[in-house]
């Protein structure tokens, strides 16, 4: 009887570490795609950077461009694009990433106008990135500007290839102005990719 115990205590503590070691090795690969995408992110702000120091002599939009630009001009590579839907989006690591361009009174524009002719497009931009799996909800949005910060912000809703952080209620360029370097209840600045 008394060996009996023993083993089940035995099998019920080595079933405990096996689990707290599965549980580990999850966090530590979603700790991974989430340094990924960032990382990611922060290539794809200074390609835009980098674009907008050094334009090419024939572009249609200057001094930003949408991330397929970026891509045909070999400033960005690793981004794989995601057929259909309403947007240009890329995907990498586990994440969708986003580039959409606001024309002179502000309004974004998802993907680049048939004739190219939207009154001072390309001058801002503005970056996502989101969980491609609906499941990683958890997991954080980066958003990224022509102001050069990229910011991490709580989830919670955006996840797959379909989400739409973009609509947030509050934006995060908002947020920036408001505490310059610092946090908020949902941003946090990551860096300034200005900053030397």
């Amino acid at each position: 009887m008394r060996h009996a115990v023993l083993a089940l205590l035995v099998a019920a503590a080595l079933l405990l570490a096996w689990r707290i070691r599965a549980l580990a090795t999850a966090g530590e690969e979603l700790h991974e795609r989430e340094l990924a995408a960032r990382g990611m992110a922060e290539r794809i702000l200074r390609a835009e950077e980098e674009r907008r120091i050094r334009p090419p002599a024939d572009a249609v939009r200057k001094p930003y461009d949408y991330l397929g630009t970026l891509v045909a001009e070999r400033r960005i590579d690793g981004l794989a694009p995601v057929a259909g839907g309403d947007r240009e989006r890329f995907v990498a690591g586990g994440y969708v990433f986003h580039v959409r361009l606001l024309n002179k009174l502000g309004r974004p524009l998802p993907r680049p106008p048939a004739d190219g002719s939207d009154g001072g497009l390309g001058l801002d931009f503005e970056l996502w990135a989101w969980p491609a799996d609906a499941g990683d909800a958890a997991l954080p949005l980066f958003f990224g500007s022509d102001a050069g910060y990229l910011l991490q912000g709580d989830n919670g809703a955006h996840a797959g290839l379909d989400a739409r952080p973009e609509d947030v209620a509050v934006h995060p360029a908002r947020e920036v102005e408001r505490v310059p370097g610092g946090a908020t209840d949902q941003w946090i600045v990551l860096k300034n990719i200005r900053d030397p």
